[in-house]
């Protein structure tokens, strides 16, 4: 029987990718030197196929903490590989920079001496109006001592202005370069429109979602976007194309990259032995992958979980909790928040899963909530519906509708659950109605919720 080839969208090929490169973006492997070489070279390939220059300047960090203060001195670690480029480190070449920055000091400060001087006349007459207006008369003195002091200050504002210009404008040699970097990937990824078959698709929905932007904070910006990319697409986008449906067209010998975009496809795939990385001008932020990851299924993706201790733990050590995707303070993990901790949580998310964790029922016992009515939930037979106050100043409302799921969970245990509700309800169908999105009397002759 001839050889027939297989495309992404092959039931068993398809799902065999995915499989397996879903398995690669949660690999927790630590990187080898040679792990690191792969990423130095399949980082050069990119840029050079993206038509970017690639400075050669990779800078390697193990957690989020070290990868905020990296990027928040950015400029600092830029400095040695844009005075190394070129031989610009060289005496001739740093006198020549000497040159340029006192030709720029020469020419700010005879601009503002420019500023000052057309400053002085205009005040000194515009004061000898006023002067003359008033009635009364300065002394000579007097008015020249005012018009020097006005000549003086917009001089030094002049200066000021100037010389923020020019640091600006060499600090831009300093840039961020992911928004550009971004706008030239996404038609290679995009390249053929896979559309259905794109097997990056069911790994966008998996794992993109993981990784966001708030590994940037407090990134060196200088009035430029910082853009990040990780193992399956942009930090600032989950549902941005990834290298996983060019990378299936290629194994399926389906690609129709040209030979360029060949090498950019192959630098992505060699980066991925990294978890994210931010480039600028003049350096590459490398942040490793953790040693460990911890996640659950939540629909048709994943998101980081774990209930007995740190979801994630980085090459340095660090660690961070997560409960259902959410991240929690290290204080409040692997314990009971006493009430106090829970009200005083002012993510409403945090508290949210905390509450969760310990059970709704539990929580409003030990918080003391005022019941406000009870009534059977005509939705759940054999359930009941509470309505409580909540606490001031804790809560979005002061309404919270405490119900119980229709049918048990995995364990076989009936667990309750609990929402917000508007604040002018008092019943607690009417609560269950608004919940539901109908009327109080159709919600009162619904049979049973499923």
């Amino acid at each position: 029987m001839p050889h027939e080839a297989t495309t992404p969208g092959d039931a068993t090929s398809g799902s065999a990718f995915v499989a397996r490169w879903i398995a690669a973006s949660l690999g927790t492997s630590p990187l080898t030197d040679a792990d690191r070489h792969t990423v130095r070279a399949g980082l050069a390939s990119l840029h050079e196929g993206l038509g970017l220059h690639w400075h050669g300047n990779v800078v390697w960090v193990r957690s989020p903490q070290e990868l905020t203060r990296a990027l928040a001195d950015a400029p600092a670690l830029m400095r040695g590989a844009y005075l190394a480029a070129g031989g610009r480190s060289r005496p001739l070449a740093r006198a020549g920079r000497f040159g340029r920055a006192l030709s720029q000091g020469t020419m700010v400060t005879g601009y503002a001496f420019i500023a000052a001087m057309l400053a002085f006349f205009p005040s000194y007459y515009a004061g000898s109006l006023v002067d003359a207006a008033g009635g009364h008369r300065l002394a000579p003195g007097g008015l020249f001592a005012v018009s020097v002091l006005v000549t003086v200050l917009t001089g030094l504002f002049a200066a000021a202005v100037l010389t923020r210009s020019a640091v600006n404008s060499a600090r831009r040699v300093y840039a961020p370069i992911g928004e550009d970097l971004d706008q030239r990937l996404r038609p290679v990824l995009s390249h053929g429109r896979p559309g259905a078959s794109d097997a990056g698709v069911p790994v966008r929905r998996a794992v993109s979602g993981l990784w966001n932007e708030r590994l940037l904070e407090h990134a060196w910006s200088e009035g430029t976007t910082v853009r990040g990319f990780h193992r399956d697409g942009a930090l600032h986008d989950r549902w941005a194309a990834g290298a996983a449906g060019q990378a299936a067209l290629r194994e399926a010998g389906l690609s129709t990259l040209n030979r360029r975009n060949q090498a950019v496809l192959a630098g992505l795939l060699d980066v991925r032995k990294a978890l994210v990385w931010v480039p600028y001008s003049w350096v590459t932020v490398v942040l490793e992958p953790p040693v460990q990851m911890h996640t659950e299924t939540a629909g048709e993706g994943l998101r980081l979980h774990r209930d007995d201790g740190p979801a994630l733990v980085w090459p340095d050590g660090q660690v961070e909790f997560y409960l259902h995707g959410v991240r929690i303070p290290a204080e409040l993990a692997g314990r009971e928040p006493t009430v106090r901790e829970l009200h005083a949580e002012r993510n409403s998310e945090v508290r949210r899963v905390l509450i969760e964790r310990e059970g709704w029922s539990h929580y409003i016992t030990r918080a003391g909530l005022r019941l406000i009515g009870a009534a059977p939930d005509p939705g759940n037979p054999g359930r009941e519906l509470r309505l409580y106050r909540t606490p001031p100043r804790v809560f979005d409302s002061d309404r919270l509708l405490l119900m119980t799921n229709g049918s048990p969970d995995r364990t076989g245990t009936l667990r309750h659950y609990a929402e917000l509700v508007p604040g002018e309800l008092d019943d607690p169908i009417e609560a269950a109605a608004w919940q539901y999105g109908v009327p109080a009397e159709v919600y009162r002759e619904l049979a049973r919720r499923t």
